[in-house]
């Protein structure tokens, strides 16, 4: 049979224990789930850093896709074509509407 005095050690070894590992036990916890996070960040970066070098390399070598990408931007047509600009219903009613071209 065990001694009460052993019994109470172990009981204020465990709460020493209990007291100074749990925060260290929390800050390890935190800093994984910080650390998964980053990680999906970096993931979701490096998809978009792939797309933007595609663009930029589609934008250098492409001639159609440059076409296609200033004829967006700038609301250029081809001679011979005509251009439709379509307004929504609450564009219209704020003057977000640009005038005709001369």
């Amino acid at each position: 049979m065990r001694r009460p005095g052993s019994l109470a050690i172990y009981a204020l070894a465990f709460g020493l224990f209990a007291v100074f590992l749990a925060p260290r036990v929390m800050h390890v916890w935190r800093l994984a789930q910080r650390s998964q996070a980053l990680g999906q960040e970096m993931a979701e970066l490096r998809k978009e850093n792939q797309r933007l070098e595609l663009e930029l390399k589609r934008l250098r070598e492409d001639p159609v896709y440059i076409e296609k990408v200033a004829r967006q931007k700038f609301n250029k047509a081809k001679e011979g074509e005509i251009v439709y600009k379509v307004v929504k219903e609450g564009e219209a009613a704020q003057g977000l509407t640009a005038a005709p071209d001369s």
